[in-house]
């Protein structure tokens, strides 16, 4: 009875604090708004920072008031979402003629975070570092981090309860539980794979007039991605993978594989199957085609024999469901491997069949998304989703109604889920809905708490890029369709598609109005914020019809 009108307390005052907001998300243009909150909050409220260093870039899943524990526990699986979420992202952005720095540094640090999580798993075991494609989850400790400064970061603007200690893989009683496992893989092949299809081989991010380099030496985020991808599937296919050294010359260092058909997953320190997620064999042509269709490389056996088991087993998957939320390793893998009817299709010519097969078996189980994965992947112009209700009723055959409608569901103020049916809204209500929509409407979640929103980002990326064209959501300049950025700001702040003759007010969150202006002809401002406080600030436009918008912001601590 206590925890539960706690709960209710803790909802109550974080919807004040986030919802500034004065409209409702139904349009196109609210969901965007939406979706830099989401973004905001997630860099906020769920990282320690963005950087190289330890602990760095990588999203926290759960954020739990209750007890005050910011959760990392399973998190590489977020940390493969965060960087499609990013790789998309970015392309949006060009799209628009935006800038896309912020982005990039995001997203040269979540790859440059994946490779740190490569070379630290084998001294968290006690031997020597090695990039050869085995992982940690993560690296976050409470003795390693200066842990007053991060929960000052996390903590920073919000009302009681405060977060008081973080939760992780790594600080598990039991190292294996650190250690890698099929379903981690998936999905950071995932997000490296969207990174392939979304950012040019000659972007590179560019830092004080200095290109900035991976730590196999490569500069191109693109190229990086398929480094990581070839890396850990060839891991996998060999098991039992020497130390490979930081030498420019190894061909091991970009995955290059042995001989092996292996595909259980090993501890190269102690030579022994990870404790998690350790076959990876029936799922192993799943894996190799998204790898060949993602990098161009092929993973070739000398045993035919285990080839044409593992080739018939993965065809099997296509007439066999797998329960429990489990699913999505089968049909996430096959989105980009394009393998079913036949076997792996060396090019898209099978990907119309492919659409129509997971279509409706996605959004069955509740994996609406990976329809629109494998159309961003291959390319094919139509997305297969069908309802599961009858003909005449909404959204039948009508991906892109169904996708705008679970859009303009997600609440204003993030995902959140505190048992007992207090949560906002169904749909969203479970700690991830592209990897776990069967926790949806929990009244005992295991995982009470806010949730990072990684999910709606995803969703949101995938349906503007492959149904809305560049500028359907933000045609500037338009009337109140403005957008401020960036997200946190530092010692500017700009404000593009400001409605004419309207005013602005930069008002702190004890109600006192730090600074003001008047946009006259100008659709964009920028507002030189050096001289504000950090913490976090109400923006307010006032057009010249009176209406008024309100948005949180948030001036970075440095």
């Amino acid at each position: 009875m206590v925890n539960n009108i706690l709960s209710h307390i803790i909802l109550i005052l974080f919807l004040l604090v986030h919802s500034v907001d004065v409209l409702e998300a139904q349009t196109p243009q609210l969901n965007e708004e939406k979706y830099w909150t989401y973004r905001e909050r997630l860099r906020q409220e769920f990282m320690t920072d963005i950087g190289p260093d330890i602990g760095m870039s990588i999203p926290a899943s759960v954020r739990d008031t209750v007890v005050g524990i910011l959760q990392w526990t399973d998190c590489t699986m977020a940390h493969g979402e965060y960087i499609g979420v990013l790789a998309t992202e970015y392309n949006i952005l060009v799209s628009r003629s935006l800038d896309t720095q912020q982005t990039l540094k995001e997203l040269f640090y979540a790859l440059y975070a994946l490779n740190r999580l490569d070379l630290t798993a084998e001294p968290f075991f006690g031997g020597t570092s090695s990039l050869n494609g085995f992982f940690i989850r993560d690296d976050i400790s409470e003795d390693s981090l200066d842990l007053e400064q991060v929960l000052e970061h996390l903590n920073q603007g919000l009302p009681e309860p405060k977060i008081t200690g973080l939760d992780s893989d790594f600080m598990d009683e039991t190292p294996e539980n650190n250690e890698e496992s099929l379903d981690q893989a998936i999905l950071l092949i995932t997000g490296l794979a969207m990174v392939r299809a979304c950012v040019p081989e000659e972007v590179e991010y560019i830092l004080d007039d200095e290109v900035q380099n991976f730590q196999d030496f490569e500069t191109s985020l693109n190229i990086e991605a398929a480094n990581i991808i070839n890396r850990i599937v060839n891991y996998m296919k060999e098991g039992d993978s020497t130390t490979v050294h930081l030498n420019p010359g190894d061909p091991n260092l970009y995955g290059i594989q042995g001989l092996e058909w292996d595909f259980l997953i090993k501890n190269p320190v102690t030579m022994q199957e990870v404790l998690r997620g350790a076959n990876a064999y029936f799922l192993s042509k799943g894996f190799t085609s998204a790898k060949f269709h993602a990098t161009g490389n092929d993973s070739p056996t000398t045993d035919t024999s285990y080839a044409a088991i593992a080739d018939s087993i993965f065809i099997s998957f296509e007439e066999n469901i797998v329960g429990n939320d489990q699913d999505f390793k089968v049909i996430n893998l096959d989105a980009m491997a394009n393998f079913w009817p036949e076997g792996l299709q060396p090019d898209t010519a099978f990907a119309d069949y492919n659409a129509r097969v997971l279509g409706p078996r996605s959004q069955f189980q509740g994996y609406e998304w990976i329809p629109m994965l494998q159309q961003l992947l291959f390319g094919n112009e139509k997305n297969y989703l069908m309802s599961q209700v009858p003909p005449d009723s909404a959204f039948y055959n009508d991906p892109e109604g169904y996708y705008e409608n679970l859009l303009d569901q997600a609440p204003n103020e993030g995902p959140y889920n505190y048992g007992n049916g207090n949560y906002p809204n169904w749909e969203w209500s479970s700690t991830s809905r592209t990897i776990q929509p069967g926790r949806r409407g929990e009244i005992n979640t295991a995982f009470t708490g806010n949730y990072d929103g990684l999910d709606y980002m995803l969703y949101f990326n995938l349906y503007t890029l492959l149904f809305s064209g560049p500028t359907a959501i933000m045609q500037y300049p338009l009337e109140k369709q403005w957008i401020a950025y960036p997200v946190p700001f530092d010692n500017s702040l700009n404000i593009q598609a400001v409605p004419r003759h309207s005013s602005w007010q930069l008002i702190g969150m004890d109600g006192r109005q730090w600074m003001s202006g008047r946009a006259q002809e100008s659709c964009n401002i920028t507002i030189n914020t050096g001289s504000l406080p950090e913490g976090i600030f109400l923006l307010r436009i006032v057009d010249r019809e009176g209406s008024v918008r309100n948005k949180k912001i948030i001036k970075k601590h440095k």
